[in-house]
C-alpha cells in the first residue's frame, strides 16, 4: 500500500515530540518551589513556630485583600468617572 512510508514518519515524529515533552507534574514542581522561605517540619516545629509561621501567612493575606480592594475600587471609580463625563457631553 502506498502512503506506509510517511505513516511510520509521522508516528516516529509524534514519539520524539512526547519524549521532548515536559510532564504537567514537572511544571508543577518547578512553580511551587519558593527560594524566600525555608522548609519547618510541622511534625518537629515547635509550637512557637507554628504560631509565627500563622500571624505571618495572615499579615500577608490581609495584605493581599488590602491591595485587591484598594484596586477594585480604583478601577470602578475610574469607570464611573469615564461614564460620568460621555453621559455629561453626549
Amino acid at each position: 500500500m502506498a502512503g506506509e512510508g510517511f505513516m511510520m514518519n509521522a508516528n516516529t515524529s509524534l514519539k520524539n515530540n512526547r519524549r521532548n515533552k515536559t510532564s504537567r507534574l514537572e511544571k508543577f514542581v518547578n512553580t511551587t518551589s519558593n527560594e524566600n522561605s525555608e522548609f519547618v517540619d510541622s511534625k518537629s516545629a515547635t509550637p512557637e513556630q507554628l504560631a509565627e509561621i500563622r500571624q505571618r501567612l495572615q499579615e500577608e493575606h490581609k495584605a493581599i485583600q488590602r491591595k485587591k480592594i484598594t484596586l477594585t475600587f480604583s478601577i470602578l471609580a475610574v469607570i464611573l468617572i469615564i461614564l460620568a463625563v460621555l453621559n455629561h457631553y453626549l
